[in-house]
């Protein structure tokens, strides 16, 4: 079977439907974009290249590039292919225990193509992705913050592990984010923060290089989707509109409004605020109230924000030719692990 860097690259959709971009990372943003699949909108999901731990951490060591594992995640919940399953597999045994297969391919084809994101657009055409997958930069990245308790503090696994109130954080590496994340802050008509690690995946993203200012300077409403609860460690949920909007000051120079949206059991509500945004609440969460219902997203955002339902379409198929593409890349990557001894 011919490599993808012996075929023409994959075509990316346009159209009239609303331009929607997520910024973040994680089981957060994961939901964020099931639901907007069920939505006829155009979507972009920018993700955080900061992750430094497990698979993806071992990846960025041993490959010198960015971590794979958000932008998978986000693949899989814009997928339409069964193939995505497989994406979300782990592998056992000496030198790949813990390894994730999607993380793998996505390694591998990178190599092959000569970076992450013709690696990402390749496998999103090949599992029928309803959405584009750009990582925010072309090079990994280190995320750092100062904390209120603990002081400075490096590196995303260790800020997970000890953060207990995050004042500033900025993203080490990148000096420009990629000129996909770029365009599509631009071009898009709706821009959603979070929901998710707030600080390891919705600052880690807009932090990174020059995005603060290309969200401050974009047309899009932009809305920050509060998590359901305060993380275990963190900043709280009512300091995260306080840090974001100074996290945007600091990256433009600007005074910058966006609307909040957050979970309410009862009846969708709307209130404007004195600079022109909308505090925004509606049913989010899933029944057991720890993580966001993709079908409740996809109704709240459809309602508040004029967007209508995606056509129905075939779905959940199978793909003899993605099978065979990703095998094939497996493979390499596990004759490249077995080779490392």
């Amino acid at each position: 079977m011919r490599r993808l860097s012996e075929l023409p690259s994959p075509r990316i959709a346009q159209g009239t439907a609303a331009r929607v971009v997520t910024l973040g990372g994680g089981h957060g943003q994961a939901a964020l974009l099931r639901g907007l699949s069920r939505l006829d909108c155009h979507i972009t999901a920018i993700v955080s290249v900061a992750d430094d731990g497990g698979c993806s951490g071992k990846l960025r060591e041993e490959l010198g590039m960015p971590p794979p594992g958000d932008v998978r995640r986000c693949l899989v919940s814009l997928a339409t292919l069964r193939e995505a399953d497989q994406f979300e597999e782990r592998l056992q045994g000496e030198r790949e225990e813990g390894r994730c297969v999607g993380n793998l391919v996505l390694a591998e084809m990178s190599q092959d193509l000569g970076s992450l994101q013709r690696a990402v657009d390749w496998a999103g055409a090949l599992l029928g992705c309803l959405g584009r997958v750009v990582p925010v930069a072309d090079v990994a990245g280190t995320l750092n913050v100062y904390d209120l308790v603990h002081g400075p503090i490096v590196g995303e696994a260790a800020i997970e592990r000890l953060s207990a109130n995050t004042l500033v954080a900025t993203v080490a590496g990148p000096e420009r984010a990629s000129p996909e994340a770029l365009d599509a802050i631009e071009r898009a008509d709706l821009l959603f923060l979070g929901p998710g690690s707030f600080v390891g995946s919705t600052l880690a993203v807009l932090t990174t290089a020059n995005v603060a200012e290309a969200v401050a300077r974009t047309r899009a409403r932009r809305v920050l989707i509060r998590n359901l609860a305060a993380e275990e460690r963190g900043t709280s949920l009512e300091d995260h509109e306080r840090v974001l909007r100074d996290h945007l000051a600091i990256g433009s120079g600007d005074e910058v409004v966006f609307d909040v949206l957050s979970h309410d059991a009862g009846s969708p509500r709307r209130v404007r605020r004195g600079d022109g945004s909308h505090a925004l609440s509606a049913p989010l969460a899933d029944p057991t109230e720890r993580g966001h219902d993709p079908a409740l997203v996809a109704h709240a955002i459809g309602d508040l924000y004029g967007l209508p339902r995606r056509p129905v379409t075939d779905a959940d198929t199978v793909s003899s030719e993605a099978h065979s593409i990703f095998a094939t890349y497996l493979a390499s990557a596990r004759a490249r692990l077995a080779a490392r001894g």
